[in-house]
């Protein structure tokens, strides 16, 4: 009896659900293929690096990534997106010929850029969607997505100056404060793509 109730609870709140709006389609396929470079990346990092913070990273990042594509593809009703692959972005691309300390800085980096680009995306998602799904999961993410840019922030500070620290760090002025960065200049308040 139980879980006939159950079922039928569980069905009624899946009739009650709104649909996800284009906006929700459109998010979900960036998120995903987020996921996709994210993972590609964290795999180089676990075959180039040999810093265990960096691995360490790479591993969460991985796992993380990996159970919220599921998440997603859940949400979706374009089956197609939970089959994207990581598109070869201009840093993966890049990283393939770099090791030691500026592969991981570089790791890092990258790592602190996407998730302050998804953290913003998840927050859009969480106040403008309808979908209660979607909120719910943008909700039970964020946290999740913060810890893992401190995680890459405290490896930036970690990793000292380098050799050429004129082409490797630059000034970023984000409307009024300045912001000290490794290898690209990144915003706290760009767009979340």
């Amino acid at each position: 009896m139980w879980l006939t109730l159950a079922a039928g609870l569980a069905q009624a709140a899946d009739t009650n659900q709104q649909p996800l709006s284009p906006d929700d389609q459109t998010f979900l396929a960036h998120a995903m293929s987020d996921n996709a470079n994210q993972i590609a990346m964290a795999k180089m990092a676990l075959a180039k690096s040999t810093n265990p913070h960096v691995i360490e990273l790479a591993n969460t990042i991985i796992q993380e990534r990996t159970a919220l594509d599921t998440q997603l593809a859940q949400l979706t009703t374009d089956k197609h997106l939970g089959a994207q692959q990581a598109t070869t972005s201009i840093t993966l691309y890049h990283m393939q010929a770099l090791n030691g300390d500026a592969f991981d800085r570089t790791f890092a980096s990258s790592a602190v850029r996407s998730h302050c680009r998804m953290i913003s995306a998840y927050e859009a998602a969480k106040a403008a969607s309808a979908n209660s799904a979607l909120k719910d999961l943008a909700h039970q993410t964020i946290p999740a997505l913060r810890n893992n840019l401190t995680v890459a922030m405290a490896l930036l500070r970690s990793s000292g100056p380098t050799a050429h620290p004129q082409e490797t760090m630059a000034s970023v002025d984000t409307r009024g404060s300045k912001a000290l960065v490794f290898w690209e200049p990144i915003s706290l308040v760009a767009a979340p793509w």
